[in-house]
């Protein structure tokens, strides 16, 4: 199945450019991140922890609705699915 990967920034230095990424039917969104942290290669500290969860201070969205940290390992990609990793903007 493909799932569409969007990034923004600096996380996009290290993940590349938006893409559509092919996983086997019933991949889980830890199957997911832990792809990425692999291709993020010398870099994954940037946006994991050592123990391989995401910074806190990076958002994680899944078809327009935020991920938080305890839904992770009980969600189940589909077909299609547009996963969206971001730092939070602010400013005056």
């Amino acid at each position: 199945m493909k799932i569409r990967i969007k990034t923004f920034a600096q996380i996009k230095d290290i993940l590349g450019a938006d893409s559509f990424l092919e996983y086997p039917d019933g991949t889980s969104m830890r199957n997911l991140l832990n792809s990425l942290r692999q291709k993020a290669g010398e870099s994954e500290d940037q946006l994991f922890s050592r123990e391989g969860e995401l910074h806190s201070n990076l958002v994680l969205m899944m078809n327009g609705t935020r991920i938080y940290k305890e839904d992770i390992e009980s969600i189940t990609l589909s077909e299609g699915d547009e996963i969206v990793l971001f730092f939070p903007v602010s400013g005056g």
